[in-house]
């Protein structure tokens, strides 16, 4: 394999793995029977999903440097998007809170799913099956995941705080508004992704 394959492989297993550890953590709640959630939210899971979404900011050094064909506008975007959600509104709420875990859950089943389809992709020169995988998940877990982005500013909106500036209160309202808008952009470059993949599939069932 070339050194383009293997840095992408290993990039790809390295961010895949992290999004894993964040899914590990959300599970030993359940599992472990933890009685402070909120300490074990910000002990724990803050933590494990900072790390992912600084590991996902490979993926965009791997664009600009050309290893992948993804524009490198558009997985900036994705990416900072995550990073000003989790940084910026999460310390705002409970750490803990339902709209935060939901987010946090989609966010990780997607990149799971992303990741790991890209890592095999790298491994086997290509897998129908991987990409078929990643365009049946992917779509489901990005629009439920920017859902729950949706939800954590409308959360962040009702939480009363005499001393926000009126100003910073329009701006989460005008976030709210817009924030459809530019997962839509994605969105639909990841449905044209999919019918072109699925397009091929047939192709080939016909030849």
């Amino acid at each position: 394999p070339s050194i383009k394959t293997i840095l992408l492989v290993v990039t790809n297993a390295a961010i895949a793995i992290m999004w894993a550890r964040v899914l590990v953590t959300m599970a030993q709640l359940a599992l472990d029977g933890v009685e402070d959630h909120e300490e074990w939210c910000q002990s724990a899971l803050k933590p494990a999903l900072r790390d992912a979404i600084a590991f996902s900011f490979i993926e965009i050094l791997n664009a600009l440097t050309g290893l992948t064909r993804s524009k490198p506008t558009s997985v900036a975007l994705f990416v900072l998007a995550r990073a000003s959600i989790e940084i910026l509104v999460g310390p705002e709420l409970p750490c803990a809170c339902w709209q935060h875990m939901f987010t946090g859950f989609m966010w990780s089943v997607g990149e799971i799913n992303r990741f790991t389809c890209f890592t095999i992709d790298g491994i086997t020169g290509g897998s129908d099956t991987a990409k078929s995988i990643r365009y049946s998940v992917g779509p489901v877990a990005f629009f439920l995941g920017t859902l729950g982005e949706v939800l954590m500013l409308i959360k962040l909106l009702f939480l009363e705080d005499p001393t926000r500036p009126l100003a910073l209160h329009y701006f989460i309202w005008l976030n709210v508004i817009l924030w459809p808008f530019a997962f839509m952009m994605l969105f639909k470059q990841l449905l044209k992704q999919k019918r072109k993949h699925f397009r091929t599939l047939a192709m080939k069932k016909d030849n």
